[in-house]
Parts: structure tokens; sequence; C-alpha cells
């Protein structure tokens, strides 16, 4: 099986980043909390649904402003084992 082969700890990392205005520094470290929102419309519950599964398997998102100031990297991390 695949499972023998992996050491563990192993994880499947997935990097998204895109070029668009970011996400302002003191809105950051909010974007998971449930019912957060910047805008006029919706219900602020989607990263903070899928920030709750990737928990519940053990895995993990992370956001950060892009490298040049622009944009965003968003980071999903899942364990293989």
């Amino acid at each position: 099986t695949m499972a023998g082969l992996l050491a563990p700890g192993s994880y499947l990392q997935i990097v998204v980043r895109d070029t668009g205005v970011g996400i302002a520094p003191d809105v950051l470290p909010r974007i998971f909390e449930p019912f957060f929102s910047t805008k006029e419309r919706g219900t602020g519950l989607g990263l903070a649904i899928v920030h709750r599964i990737l928990e519940q398997h053990r895995g993990s998102i992370t956001a950060e402003a892009g490298a040049d100031g622009s944009g965003t990297v968003m980071t999903i991390r899942l364990p293989l084992a």
C-alpha cells in the first residue's frame, strides 16, 4: 500500500497564490472566524467552514500576504498517512 511507503509526518501541501489587492493586515488574523466578512453580502462562513473541515482531517490552512505585498498566499496541508 502507499501508506507503507510514506514517512511518518508526510503531508500534501497545496499553495495557491493570487495577484489581487490582497487582504489588509488588520483583517488577515480574522479571516477564518465564523461570520467575519468584509463584504456587505454573504455570511462570512466560507473560510471558517474550510478551516474546520481541514482541522477535522488533521490538516491546516494558513493565509499570508504575497511576497511583494500584493495578493494573498493560501497554504493547505493534509496528512498523507
